[in-house]
Parts: structure tokens; C-alpha cells; sequence
């Protein structure tokens, strides 16, 4: 079962897709995940790249987060998450999309044709393990100017897989492990404390 955990829509149950390719993220997870995030929730512009039932996004959205777009290359994803959306009454200030993450990533560096690249506050990657789009993703934000002074990337990964301690404009400031879950967040490099990864 896979639940919002607090907030606006606590408690309330998400729809998921039974499918080995789509890994929800469980409760304690998660838990620990939005106890590392839950400073920089308030009034931000989230993306959920990897959405899959929306579970995430879903959770900022919940605890204060202003806006999310949601994307899942998988359509059945996206009809999910819309309906997640509807079930939590959060649809408001949300967008699904069903695009491959680079063609998604370089269409809002356009601005969506509109000029300026789009700007998030918070980017949360939970890819397919094994498919290691980390590094491609956060280098692609950083190529198209896809985030805010005080962007925050958060990625839920295999524990055995160690990602790098910088990536583009970012460098990792916090890492957990829960059994074969690992958490790794990044914010904009000039923000980094110390240089150090806090374990």
C-alpha cells in the first residue's frame, strides 16, 4: 500500500501500477526523505521527473510545495498520476507529462518555446535502478539553467550505487541508507557546506 504520509492529503491511499519497471518508494523511505526536504518545501516549483504513481511530487505537493509537474515516460503512469491527483484534491497547481526525460528537459530549457527556461526549486529523481540517468539528468538541468539559487535535487538509488559528491552546479550535502535504499540530496554548489557530504 502506498500512502501520503502527512500533510494537506495524509493518510489518503495512492493507486499504483503492479509492474516491475515501477518501484514505489516505501513509507519509511520516504518518511526519512520529506524529514530531509521539509525546510525547503514551502511555496516551491517541483519537478518529479521519474513520476511514476506521482507518489513524491504528491507528498510536496501535500506538505507545501506550490506547484509540481509531473512526467513518466510511461502513459499509464501519467493517467495514474492524474488520478492520484484528482483522489488527493491536488490538482490545482500540477502538470503530467508523458515525455522522455531528455526531450522534456530540453523543451523546458526553451521555455516551452516561450524563451526563458522554466525554473524549479525542487527536482526529486527516482529512475529505474540499474538505469543510472542521474548524472545525465543533473547535468542536463544545470546545461539548460532548469533551477532556482536554491534548487534542491533529491535521489532515491540502489544503496550500492555511490553517487558522485558534485554533478554540474551541484554537489551532494546529505546521504542516507535504509537496507538497499539509498537517498543522496544536492543543492547549487555555492550553497554547500564545507564541501562535505553530512552522513
Amino acid at each position: 500500500m502506498v500512502r501520503v504520509i502527512a500533510g494537506s492529503a495524509g493518510g489518503l491511499k495512492l493507486k499504483t501500477i503492479d509492474d516491475i519497471r515501477t518501484r514505489p518508494t516505501l513509507d519509511r523511505v520516504k518518511e526519512s526523505m520529506f524529514s530531509m526536504l521539509q525546510p525547503y518545501l514551502s511555496g516551491k516549483t517541483v519537478l518529479d521527473l521519474f513520476a511514476g504513481s506521482g507518489s513524491l511530487g504528491i507528498e510536496a505537493l501535500s506538505r507545501g510545495a506550490a506547484y509540481c509537474l509531473f512526467n513518466d515516460a510511461d502513459r499509464r503512469c501519467a493517467e495514474l498520476i492524474r488520478q492520484n491527483l484528482e483522489h488527493t484534491h491536488l490538482t490545482g497547481s500540477t502538470e503530467v507529462t508523458a515525455e522522455k526525460y531528455g526531450a522534456l528537459l530540453e523543451r523546458l530549457g526553451r521555455g516551452g518555446g516561450a524563451g526563458d527556461p522554466r525554473r524549479f526549486g525542487l527536482i526529486l529523481l527516482d529512475p529505474p535502478y540499474g538505469a543510472n540517468y542521474y548524472e545525465d539528468v543533473i547535468l542536463s538541468v544545470t546545461r539548460y539553467g532548469l533551477f532556482d539559487p536554491d534548487c534542491v535535487i533529491m535521489c532515491e538509488h540502489s544503496r550500492e550505487s555511490e553517487l558522485p559528491a558534485a554533478i554540474g552546479a551541484f554537489g551532494a550535502v546529505k546521504s542516507r541508507g535504509y537496507g538497499t535504499v539509498g537517498l543522496t540530496m544536492y543543492t547549487v554548489r555555492g550553497e554547500q557546506q564545507n564541501g562535505r557530504v553530512e552522513a
